[in-house]
C-alpha cells in the first residue's frame, strides 16, 4: 500500500545528504515547482516494476529498498539495497521505462521527484545539473565497488565486505555507531552476494566467533573493523 503527501525539503533530517535537499537550499523557491512527494511503501509492495514508464526519481528516506534485475530469469536477482539518503531508477535513465524492480524489504518512506520538472529546473541552474553529473558519477562508481566486492571472493571475504560497505553508507547519513539493524533478510543477502542463505548464516557465526562482529537477531555491531577490513582483503 502506498501513502502520498507533500513535504518539505528543511524539515528533513536528511537534507545534507539528500541531493533534492542540497538543491532545496540552493534553488530556494524554484525547488516548489519539482512537487516532492514522500510515499510511504509497505513492506513487500513495490514502488516500481520492470517495464513502467520513468516519470520519476526516488530519494529513500527511511527504510530500505532492494532492486531486482530479471533479466538473468523470472526469479529476479537482488543488484541493489538503497538504504536512506540514496536515490533509485538511476538506472533508468535516458530510458523510457524502467529495467528492475523495486521492492520495500521493510516499511519505507521515499521523496518522488518527477523527472520533468527536476530536468526544466537543470535548465535553469547550471549549478544543479553540475551536482547531478556528480552524484551520476559516483553511482557509477558505487556500481564498480559492487563487481569488486564479489568477483573472485570467497563467502567470508564477501559477507565482510558488504557489512563495511552497509556501515559505510549509514555513516554518511549521520549513523556514527558501528552498529545498524539489517533491514533486508538473509535470503535477500545470499542472492545480493551469490551465495546461500546458509553460508550467509554460517559467515555471521564465524565472523561473531572471532569477535569481529556481534550479532543480535536483525541488528549487526561492528566490533573490529580494522580485523574485519582484513578478511575483506586478505581473501
Amino acid at each position: 500500500m502506498h501513502s502520498r503527501k507533500t513535504v518539505g525539503c528543511e524539515l528533513c533530517g536528511l537534507w545534507r545528504i539528500c541531493f533534492p535537499g542540497r538543491v532545496a537550499s540552493a534553488a530556494g523557491r524554484r525547488l516548489h515547482g519539482l512537487r516532492i512527494r514522500r510515499m510511504r511503501v509497505t513492506r513487500g509492495n513495490s514502488l516500481f516494476r520492470s517495464g513502467d514508464k520513468v516519470e520519476s526519481f526516488y530519494m529513500i528516506r527511511s527504510g530500505c529498498i532492494k532492486e531486482l534485475d530479471y533479466s538473468t530469469g523470472k526469479r529476479g536477482s537482488v543488484i541493489n539495497f538503497c538504504l536512506p539518503g540514496e536515490m533509485l531508477s538511476l538506472q533508468s535513465l535516458g530510458s523510457i521505462c524502467s529495467n528492475t524492480t523495486s521492492v520495500a524489504v521493510e516499511a519505507s518512506f521515499v521523496c518522488v521527484v518527477p523527472w520533468a520538472a527536476f530536468n526544466s529546473l537543470c535548465a535553469e541552474s547550471p549549478s544543479v545539473a553540475a551536482e547531478f553529473i556528480r552524484l551520476i558519477a559516483k553511482a557509477g562508481t558505487a556500481a564498480r565497488d559492487l563487481l569488486t566486492l564479489i568477483r573472485d571472493k570467497e563467502a567470508l571475504a564477501r559477507v565482510s565486505g558488504f557489512l563495511l560497505n552497509l556501515s559505510a553508507r549509514l555513516q554518511i547519513r549521520g549513523v556514527r555507531e558501528r552498529e545498524f539493524r539489517l533491514g533486508m533478510n538473509r535470503d535477500d543477502i545470499a542472492d545480493y552476494l551469490g551465495l546461500r542463505s546458509e553460508t550467509i548464516s554460517r559467515c555471521f557465526t564465524e565472523l561473531a566467533r572471532r569477535a569481529l562482529i556481534k550479532v543480535r537477531a536483525k541488528r549487526v555491531q561492528i566490533l573490529q573493523a580494522a580485523e574485519l577490513r582484513s578478511v575483506f582483503y586478505s581473501d
